[in-house]
């Protein structure tokens, strides 16, 4: 279901409260992470990071070659630090064609395309996905190897600022060199993490992305550590420092400033993770997408996002 998010903000908050009852499950995956996880809480090192918004646009990444079938690793250099990020060229029907960015989820494993990995891009596109347009998987920092790994770099604010500054970097990069290569139109997709970067993108660089498609994200992700039931996989000295989180991680200004009619989220209903209470406000007189979902089932909705993206690009 559609809704335009500055006239219907309200009703579809008192929705999320009557169906809090259906995201029990969000508040139980939570609720094991923390404890799994419980001497590796994110931010349990150090707090000092430059905050994306000096981040985002001084981060710099250089896209060389389009080669399908293979990993490109490459360098990212910004004020958060040097980090490795990489892309797949995962199909290619020419330079003069289309083509769609799409960045994972929080913790996927996209370089494993097995079918019990977590890879949303593999289910998305797997099926009923036979579009004309080049397909390019981008890999954030930190999920080259495991979930463990991934836990123990966000330790430190500034790895998750410099992970986040990399990839909407690469993000850019991409599209660029796309277009260079003869590309009539560059889409940008992605759920959570992913669509945290391309709001990212959306709000500090602005250019390059003829659409976006944030799947469950927002312009304040600092409310996910603070205040969902997520808070507990965060270190308590760093929930206590509420307003310098904000400081660090919000964007909700800058995104809101660009007025492009450039713009298709996708929010769930009932998640608890990203609120729809407290991201919605953020997509101010767009057509938002909103399933009847939580975080962890929604996760599962691939019918849902993959119909979602297509409709969105029209590819």
């Amino acid at each position: 279901m559609s809704t335009t998010a500055n006239s219907t903000a309200k009703s579809e908050r008192s929705e999320t409260k009557r169906g809090a009852r259906r995201s029990v499950l969000d508040a139980l995956g939570a609720i094991v992470g923390s404890l799994v996880y419980r001497r590796r809480r994110f931010f349990n090192q150090s707090l000092e990071s430059p905050p994306l918004r000096t981040a985002v646009p001084a981060t710099t990444t250089e896209v060389k070659r389009l080669d399908p079938g293979h990993w490109h690793e490459v360098r990212c250099d910004g004020p958060a630090g040097r980090f490795t990020a990489a892309y797949l060229v995962y199909r290619w029907n020419g330079p003069d064609r289309p083509a769609l960015i799409y960045v994972h989820g929080s913790g996927e494993q996209p370089r494993d395309f097995t079918r019990s990995a977590d890879n949303s891009f593999r289910r998305i596109t797997e099926r009923d996905f036979n579009v004309d347009a080049n397909l390019v998987l981008v890999m954030a920092p930190f999920h080259e190897t495991t979930q463990g790994a991934y836990i123990d770099a966000l330790a430190e604010l500034r790895n998750y600022v410099g992970m986040l500054a990399s990839a909407a970097s690469l993000v850019d990069s991409l599209a660029k060199r796309l277009r260079s290569e003869g590309a009539p139109a560059v889409f940008g997709a992605g759920f959570s993490l992913g669509g945290w970067v391309l709001n990212l993108h959306r709000a500090f660089y602005r250019t390059g992305i003829d659409r976006y498609v944030p799947i469950c994200a927002g312009t304040q992700p600092q409310k996910i550590f603070v205040d969902s039931v997520y808070r507990g996989m965060v270190d308590p000295r760093a929930r206590a420092q509420a307003q310098h989180l904000e400081d660090i991680l919000s964007f909700e200004s800058e995104f809101t400033a660009n007025r492009s009619d450039d713009c298709s989220p996708m929010l769930f209903r009932y998640d608890r993770l990203v609120d729809i209470d407290v991201h919605l406000p953020s997509y101010a007189g767009m057509q938002v997408e909103v399933i009847d979902k939580g975080h962890f089932t929604g996760q599962q909705a691939i019918a849902e996002m993959r119909s979602h993206i297509l409709r969105a690009t029209s590819l």
